[in-house]
């Protein structure tokens, strides 16, 4: 885990270039606070921030070789099968990190060196000879990489901040992304626009690079953004089988050996099966839950302690309630860097704030099952029905009767004109032979998966200095869950991820009881958080909500009260949610477009 940064701007000195690069590293420290590094070429700025993972007395970025220079944010899982093609074309090596391949590997191979690589990141390389910057993502999008280009200046960031910071200038909001995290919970699912630095954000400008692409520009040259690498599907002979030989493997290559590692355990399958496999691999481990303070029907505490037991591993609770609101939410939505409703959000960032406080930079994850095996029963309705506008209704946020109703009526008529397609399976015709359930499994894999899930992921693990890995986002695991037919994800009795529980049953990876059980989202009900402790959070979301300094002709006063009196009268989920909604959202507005980070 690191944070990179970079700015191409011919009319700054070398001298406000490295006093950019300072600030940077200030304002990313979080994400890396081990050190800080940067150089100046010619009127373009790269550096980035390290949390030291591999190697971590002598990895210090950057590295050069064969007149490129790399800055990176992740980990390369294949580095040691890298390193040593490298070694026998003659590559000499100084470190053990992993990302001392990278150099060699972009001077030989440019954008395409992503094709070759296993694991999360997001690289910038500079090429000194042709002044060229070439960024790339990883294909799952498990790392995020931010970029803006205007007036012949172009510049890049982990976050959104320091970004802007980078930028300069006022922000204005997109109209049709804030409509985006209204319907979706996050901002993402936008038909890809030609010649788009990459997909929207809620801010103007700012763009973030798809998974799994390229982005190449040179002084006085515009960027041009290209698919750099992309798992293909594998084929199958015996997929239970397959993936009973691959995932362990996976796993156990993703442990460190330089630093100290936990997992994170929900006492779902995913989580369940990651805990386990690296109990066999290494011996028993420490892990985390979130458990709510007061009693919730989504405490999943039982079935974690049943895989602590089982794999001999210690299992430490973490305790989120509703009085905790007023101080820890601001904090998570700053983190976030772009809003996200769903309420996981202030479990995720305290699990990690505790994995953290425990003296691990390294947390396993079971993050993206659900997204290639088939697990939402969303997924399960669609192959029965086929029916595309009910699966997009599953996946949203507001109730459809608040959506519209909320805006003013000068939002609402701009919002019209600026919206953009939907790229989901309900938003054009599908190609012939595709089935809507496998369009749905394409748009959430290349939209929903990388910012509603594993962006969360990485901006709040990265608040707390951890860096957290996702075995299910390994190459071989996204090419074996592309490669199954839906039959395969969905059993003959509904059964959710039937390849992956009989996997994990065939070779004991997780109980019975948690290998049966029903799915269940590792996070809270909203109605609870709003209302435990007296209604504390409830409260604080009034006084936000209603704040004068909240009337910013986007959202009618008389709606949003209305919406906080049918809370407080019917106290239902769909309108809890709204309540929330609204309350990151005013959170997030008033960290950005106030200025008071």
């Amino acid at each position: 885990m690191c944070r990179i940064f970079g700015l191409l701007d011919p009319r700054l000195s070398h001298d406000e270039l490295h006093g950019l690069g300072e600030e940077m590293a200030h304002l990313l420290h979080h994400g890396g606070p081990d050190g800080h590094a940067h150089r100046v070429f010619d009127g373009v700025l790269a550096g980035g921030t390290r949390l030291a993972i591999s190697d971590p007395n002598s990895g210090w970025q950057p590295f050069t070789a064969d007149g490129v220079t790399v800055f990176y944010n992740g980990e390369i899982y294949n580095a040691p099968e890298l390193r040593r093609q490298l070694a026998a074309e003659g590559v000499q090596f100084g470190t053990d990190c992993d990302g001392e391949v990278l150099a060699p590997l972009f001077a030989r191979h440019g954008a395409a060196a992503a094709r070759l690589l296993d694991g999360m990141f997001a690289i910038v390389a500079y090429d000194h000879a042709s002044r060229r910057l070439t960024l790339v993502r990883d294909q799952a999008g498990i790392k995020p990489l931010y970029v803006f280009a205007e007036a012949g200046r172009f510049g890049f960031a982990s976050e959104i901040p320091a970004l802007l910071r980078l930028r300069g200038g006022g922000v204005r909001l997109d109209a049709d992304s804030l409509d985006r995290y209204l319907r979706f919970k996050a901002v993402y699912g936008a038909v890809p626009e030609p010649g788009a630095l990459g997909d929207p954000t809620l801010i103007e400008g700012v763009r973030s690079l798809p998974p799994g692409h390229a982005l190449e520009v040179a002084p006085g040259s515009a960027p041009v953004v290209s698919r750099a690498a992309e798992v293909g599907a594998a084929q199958h002979t015996e997929p239970i089988g397959e993936l009973n030989a691959t995932l362990p493997e996976l796993v156990a290559s993703m442990l460190p050996s330089d630093v100290p590692y936990c997992a994170v355990l929900s006492g779902g399958l995913d989580s369940s099966i990651v805990t386990t496999l690296a109990a066999r691999a290494a011996g028993p481990l420490q892990t985390f839950t979130v458990v709510p303070r007061t009693p919730s029907a989504f405490d999943e505490l039982p079935f974690a302690e049943l895989v602590a037991r089982s794999t001999g591993s210690r299992l430490e609770q973490v305790r989120v309630g509703g009085a905790d609101l007023p101080e820890l939410l601001p904090a998570v939505v700053r983190s976030l860097g772009q809003p996200n409703s769903d309420p996981i959000i202030v479990s995720t960032y305290r699990l990690f704030q505790a994995v953290r406080e425990a003296g691990y930079p390294v947390a396993l994850t079971g993050d993206a099952s659900d997204e290639l095996f088939g697990g939402y029963d969303r997924f399960k309705a669609l192959s029965h029905s086929g029916d595309s506008h009910a699966y997009r209704r599953a996946l949203s946020g507001l109730p459809a009767e608040w959506h519209e109703a909320l805006y003013t009526e000068q939002a609402r008529d701009h919002l019209h004109s600026v919206r953009r397609g939907d790229d989901g399976p309900w938003g054009a015709p599908l190609p012939p032979g595709v089935s809507p359930a496998e369009a749905a499994t394409e748009f959430e894999l290349r939209h929903r998966l990388p910012v509603y899930h594993l962006q969360r992921v990485d901006h709040l693990s990265a608040a707390h200095s951890v860096e957290a890995r996702v075995p299910f986002c390994r190459n071989g695991v996204t090419a074996l869950g592309r490669g199954l037919r839906l039959d395969q994800k969905i059993g003959p009795d509904g059964t959710v991820k039937a390849t992956l529980a009989a996997a994990a049953a065939r070779d004991g990876w997780a109980p019975d009881a948690v290998i049966n059980r029903p799915k269940q989202p590792f996070t809270f009900r909203l109605s609870d958080h709003l209302l435990d402790d007296s209604a504390v959070a409830l409260d604080w979301a009034r006084q936000v909500l209603t704040d004068p300094a909240a009337q910013r002709g986007i959202f009618e006063t008389a709606q949003v009260e209305k919406v906080l009196a049918q809370f407080e009268e019917r106290r239902t989920e769909p309108l809890a949610h709204t309540v929330w909604a609204l309350l990151v959202l005013e959170l997030w507005l008033n960290q950005t477009m106030e200025g008071t980070r």
